[in-house]
């Protein structure tokens, strides 16, 4: 028997141009269903051609072709959304280079009333430090050294200070002994000269870091206050090279 021509909408190439025009998961299993549902109407038409009237073949080609081009259609809106995603996600990311990363912060400002802000600020810094920490201040007491206590294990801490009484009390032996076997190493120093607070960072290394404080940490939130990065580091190290030549202070 004279096997009719099947139109092309039911070759296995039409039906893969057509499954392919779906992009995604959920659009993958769609494919799959259209792959096997004309596989099945393929295979039934070529069974019973002889009922099937040459119309009714147009009428089917035609309802394929129908289908074809709404999937083609919903495959372009896809692909429009999907680079539209692309251009957002782009932009993101170039918003991103540009902000400061967490690690980068230079410059605090500290309003009155803002005491965990300012404890928070002090920890931010002293957690950059990878080999050693120098703070320049007269006016250090216990919650000077909590705050130094969530440094990097192992970096080393000096206190340049007079170790002055304030309001609150001053650094005792005991508290600074307790600190120096729980999170050594702690080294105090006297500061017989300078009047402002410092910050010091890995002092001589490629991550050597200087912040000029205007409050001592223990103080921070009670007035307004500001921390800022000194970027020439380099100004100050006459600066701690003389305090560094002072022997270590007994309080």
């Amino acid at each position: 028997m004279h096997m009719k021509k099947l139109p092309y909408a039911f070759t296995e190439q039409g039906i893969y141009m057509l499954a392919t025009v779906l992009r995604g998961e959920l659009a993958e299993q769609q494919s799959i269903f259209i792959m096997r549902a004309f596989r099945e109407m393929r295979h039934y038409i070529k069974q019973n051609q002889q009922f099937v009237t040459q119309s009714e073949m147009h009428l089917v080609t035609a309802k394929v072709s129908e289908i074809s081009v709404k999937m083609s259609s919903i495959s372009d809106r896809q692909k429009k959304t999907e680079q539209e995603v692309h251009d957002i996600q782009k932009s993101i990311d170039t918003l991103n280079e540009n902000f400061v990363s967490d690690k980068d912060f230079k410059n605090f400002v500290i309003y009155k009333g803002q005491k965990f802000e300012a404890d928070a600020a002090y920890i931010d810094i002293y957690q950059q430090a990878l080999n050693s920490i120098y703070v320049v201040d007269d006016y250090v007491n216990t919650k000077t050294l909590q705050l130094l206590s969530q440094k990097k294990s192992g970096v080393e801490v000096i206190l340049f200070t007079e170790n002055g009484h304030g309001k609150k009390g001053f650094l005792t032996s005991a508290v600074a002994n307790d600190f120096k076997n729980q999170y050594p190493p702690l080294r105090i120093k006297p500061n017989p000269d300078c009047h402002d607070r410092l910050i010091v960072l890995d002092y001589g290394m490629t991550t050597e870091k200087v912040f000029h404080s205007g409050a001592s940490s223990k103080d921070a939130g009670k007035k307004l206050c500001a921390i800022n990065a000194i970027s020439d580091t380099g100004m100050i190290h006459p600066v701690i090279d003389k305090l560094l030549l002072e022997g270590d202070k007994t309080i």
